[in-house]
This record gives C-alpha cells, structure tokens and sequence, in this order.
C-alpha cells in the first residue's frame, strides 16, 4: 500500500491545473560541457550567480518567471512577446558585461529560443504543451549569442520598434510535425534602413485618430494632443489601404468621455486610435492604443518618448509609429481570417487578409488568400473591380513563385480578372496596374503594358504600385536610369507599406539594369531580411554579387533559390522573362548560369 502511495503522488500535481497563453523563452549555455568540466571552474560561479540575478530582477521587470533553472541552461514564461523579446535583448547585453570580468576561455555565449501559445502550468508551476517544445527547438536553430522566434512571436509584437526579424523560413524542427515559420531577432538598428489612391470605401477599413488627451486633464493643454494626431493622420493617410478620417471630423471627441461604439458609430470608422500624453513644449510622452472598433480589443500599443521640435521636423519618427499601427491592422485582419469562418468577416477583412496572406509568400497561405479573394468576388456584385485586380496579381505571383503547372492558364485567367474589373470600373487605377503586370509578367506584352501604367498613373500620379512596376518594366527594358528613378519614388510614396519587401525586391532589379550593383545588394538584402521566400529577390541579389566578384555568396545564393524553386534552370527562367528578348536580360541569364544556376 504505502509503494501505491507513493506511486500516486505525481499525478496530484495535476490536480490543480491551468491552461494560459503564455509567452516561452528557452536559454541555454553554448559549449557548457567544456566550459563546466571542473567543479571550480570560474564560468560555473559566473552562470549560477546570473541565473540568480535573472530570477530575483531581470525577469520580474519584465513581467515573467523563471520556471527551471537547467543547469546550463534556464526555461521561462513571460507574459508578452514585447516583454520577452527585450527581455532576451537585455539578458545577451548584462551577459556580454560579465564576459568582460572573465578570461576568454570561461566567457559565456547564450542561445535563446522564443515561442508563444497555450501551454498547462501545473501545481508545482512547472509548464507544459507542444509551444514549450517549439520553444526549445528554435533555440536548437540560433548560433551562440543569437535569439530566433516564431512568426506568432514576431506577429504579436506590439511594435516592431523593439526589435527588426530577419527569415529564416520555413523550418524543419525535430518531434514537430509540421514547419515552423521562424526569425532571427536583432536590436533595432542592426541592419540601416534604406531611405530613397483610389477610394473603396466598402473595401477598406476605415481609421478615426481621436486627438490625445493631456494626462492633466487641461484644457488649456490641449493643443499638442491636436498637433500629434494632426502628424499621424498625415502619416497614415499615405497609405492606399486605409481610408483616414480627417482631423476636422475628430477633434469633436477632444477630451470627452464618448464611448468607443459611439464614436464608431458617428464616424462610421473600424479602428479607433486614441491615447494619453504628458510633457510641454520640449519633450512629450505619448501613450496611444489602437481598437477594434466592433469588438472593443486593443490590438495594438505602445509609447512614444520623443523631443517635439524632432517630432514636428523629422516625420519618420511619425512614419514609423503610423507603420507599426498600419501593420497591426494587417496582422489583426490576417489573424482573423485564419480563425473564423470565411462567412463572418466582412468585406474588407476579406481584402486585408487576403493581401496579407498573398504577400506571406507561404504556399498554402498563399492559396487560402486565393479563397478569400473568390469569396469576396461572389459578394461584390455591384463594385467588383478591387477584388479582381488582386486576383489578377494573385494568379501572376503564382508563377513568379513557381506554384503553377501551367503559367498559360494562369496569364488567361489573370487577364480575364483585369477585363472584368475594368469593365465595371474603366478608371480604376488597381486594375489597370494589375493588368499592366499581369501583359508585362505573363503576355510579355510590355508597350501595352507601359500604356496602362501610365494611363493609372495619369489618374493618380502618387499611386506607389504603379510607379514600382512601371520602373520594373523599365529595368525589363534595360533602361536602367528610367527604373531607378520610378522604383525609388515609389520607395518614397510607400514609407509604412506592410510589406515593402516587395518593393525592395523591385527596386533591386532597377538598380541591377542601372548597373548599380552595391545598392542592388542593399536592397535586396533588406528585402529577404522580411521575407527570405521572394525568389525574385534571390535572382537579383545572385547576379549583383556575381557582378561585383562575389562568387562564393553568388553561388550559395543560387543554393538557396533552387531550394524554393528545385525545377529553375538559365532555359526555363528565360521562357518567363519579360526581358528574354532583350539583351538585358540575356546578360542576366548568362549571370545567373555563371553564378550555378543550370542550363
């Protein structure tokens, strides 16, 4: 009996059990068995001693536990992926201080792994499920000193200020069935950023930024809560996927207590974004939170701490802070579309998560947006036009991808998408552009091409898609100078596009045309930074570094594109091309044929 007894003590561990989302960071110590082989070894007191410290301080800053200490290595739960990721930043920094005490050969180097989800937390506070795992393997993936996250971590962050992500793909993680889309995590400003619409109201979600509120509460402190919401409607209006209400319509709300649902109502807007600030003419502290209007979720903040005359003089500090905003809504929309049926979400949760999981470059995202995107045509009987041009670039990415057995079905049915939008809407600028891209990728048809472009850029002069692939038919062209300069102003007119690694990308293959390899090599290498999936990119960044010498990294390039696209030959990429009948773009098969890829 007394043996039973003790047999069945384990399992009342679980008699108090929780399941919560949580946030999980594995760490451990690289090298530990060499490092730890003496008991006086002076990394064996370094380590325990940061662990402590970790414990009692680090980790309760930052709103999270230490779960075990594993002997070389530490597991912990912490309540925000914002939280987690500064915490992991702060933990790698106060690590490289002690390894300035210790000898080179005791130096300690730290690999952290960072998921998020569901996991039971136990009676004896221990956490389990399969995100723990997932967890522990991503860290398998970091080299010492480096953090890797999952794409939940990266989409859950409230503000990509916090850190930049680099892709690592899809990955293949053991005792995990499926892949696991990862990043590698960086301290903002590790990689230097690059500096160089038409009206669907039914079709686009709707933003009302209320004017900030003075923590004071005086109303004689309003006037900078005026000017910051004043910055971000400008910043935010620069997108041609968000419709923005004027700051005349808003300013009504300044500082009264109106209810969330009452000002959806009377603006008729889908998000609301509204905050609190403190500070004087010199210096503001801004606290702004954006919600979903129909739900009332916060599904995005963060603080801005900033010198006023560098607020009113620099707008990329606004820029950035309405790009995070931007972002917040896709990754909402996405988020939604993934776990509800198709037939709750509304018209523009169809567009946005449509576009969003286009842009993912993930196959079977990919072919889900392609639902989306259907299901929206079926509803929109009466203003069809945006929903087709997007199917229409749908089915042209498909066989830039190299997800199609049949490039031919895809160029008809591309082409019928644009003919059918606009017939319903001769002017719309999505459309012609569409169909530009469409006649330029897939028909090779490029004067016609050229004709659309620029009959949409005769509507809307500022549309930034339309410059970029207008510019891309230029470098298709080998007129270098002329794609340079339309794909960097459409950089320009698109400072807080979600996905401005497609533009990246672009702007890389007008700078190859132009011979301009070192800055084609910048762009395109911020561009896969976001995401490593677009081949295009890997295309244009194999031949500039072949160009400039740079055999070995153009060979591991081509390495890599061939992993995406195992069928990709020199013959076959020329049969695509819009410029195979130019002698830039025989100039650029023979690069890429130098550089490895097969005939």
């Amino acid at each position: 009996m007394q043996a039973a007894a003790e047999y069945r003590k384990p399992v009342r561990l679980f008699e108090k059990w929780e399941n919560r989302q949580k946030v999980i960071l594995f760490a451990d110590v690289v090298g530990s068995a060499r490092l730890f082989t003496t008991a006086d070894n002076a990394s064996i007191g370094a380590w325990l001693s940061f662990v402590a410290y970790l414990k009692d301080d680090l980790l309760p800053e930052h709103d999270g536990r230490l779960v075990k200490s594993l002997g070389d290595g530490i597991l912990a739960e912490i309540e925000h992926a914002t939280s987690a990721v500064r915490f992991a930043m702060r933990l790698t920094t106060k690590l490289a201080k002690i390894n300035e005490q210790l000898p080179a050969v005791n130096r300690l180097q730290v690999r952290i792994g960072i998921d998020t989800g569901d996991v039971l937390t136990t009676g004896d506070d221990d956490i389990y499920g399969s995100h723990v795992n997932i967890a522990a393997r991503l860290m398998s993936l970091a080299r010492p000193g480096e953090i890797v996250a999952s794409a939940e971590v990266r989409d859950a962050l409230a503000s990509e200020l916090d850190a930049e992500f680099e892709d690592l793909g899809d990955c293949h993680l053991k005792n995990v069935a499926e892949t696991v889309r990862a990043f590698r995590v960086h301290p903002v400003g590790t990689h230097p950023s690059i500096f160089p619409l038409q009206q669907f109201e039914d079709l686009f979600p709707t933003v009302a930024v209320i004017p900030f509120t003075p923590r004071s509460r005086s109303r004689d402190n309003y006037v900078l809560g005026e000017v910051l919401a004043e910055e971000l409607i400008v910043a935010l209006s620069r997108s041609s996927e968000l419709n923005v209400i004027s700051r005349l319509s808003t300013t009504g709300f300044r500082m009264r207590n109106i209810s969330l649902a009452k000002i959806s109502e009377t603006l008729q807007a889908d998000f609301v974004l509204s905050g609190t600030y403190s500070g004087d003419a010199n210096h503001v502290i801004l606290d702004a939170e954006l919600a979903d209007a129909k739900t009332g979720r916060v599904i995005w903040s963060d603080r801005l701490s900033e010198e006023v005359p560098t607020l009113l003089s620099d707008s990329s500090v606004m820029y950035q802070f309405a790009k995070d905003c931007h972002a917040a809504i896709f990754r909402s929309e996405v988020q939604q579309a993934l776990s509800c049926p198709m037939q709750t979400l509304d018209a523009y949760s169809l567009l946005m998560s449509a576009i969003g999981l286009i842009y993912r470059l993930s196959r079977h995202h990919f072919e889900y947006a392609a639902e989306l995107l259907d299901e929206l045509i079926h509803r929109s009987s009466r203003q069809p036009a945006m929903a087709l041009a997007w199917k229409a670039k749908w089915h042209v990415l498909a066989v830039q991808q190299g997800w199609t057995d049949s490039p031919e079905r895809e160029k008809f049915l591309a082409l019928s998408c644009t003919q059918t939008a606009l017939d319903h809407d001769p002017t719309n600028v999505t459309a012609l552009v569409s169909e530009g891209f469409a006649l330029t990728n897939l028909a090779h048809k490029l004067e016609e091409a050229e004709q659309r472009y620029n009959m949409a850029l005769e509507y809307n002069p500022n549309y930034a898609m339309g410059r970029l692939l207008r510019g891309t038919l230029f470098a298709f062209k080998g007129a270098g100078e002329e794609a340079v300069k339309d794909t960097e102003l459409a950089l320009r007119l698109s400072p807080i596009d979600p996905y401005r690694y497609f533009f990246l990308s672009l702007a890389a293959s007008a700078c190859v045309t132009a011979e301009k390899y070192d800055r084609a090599l910048e762009f395109a290498n911020q561009s896969l930074r976001s995401n490593r999936a677009h081949t295009s990119t890997l295309r244009a960044k194999a031949v500039a570094e072949m160009r400039l010498g740079h055999t070995e990294l153009a060979a591991q390039t081509i390495s890599e594109l061939r992993e995406r696209q195992p069928d990709l030959t020199v013959s076959r990429w020329l049969k695509n091309s819009p410029s195979a009948q130019f002698q830039v773009g025989k100039d650029f098969a023979e690069t890429l044929r130098q550089a490895g890829l097969p005939p």
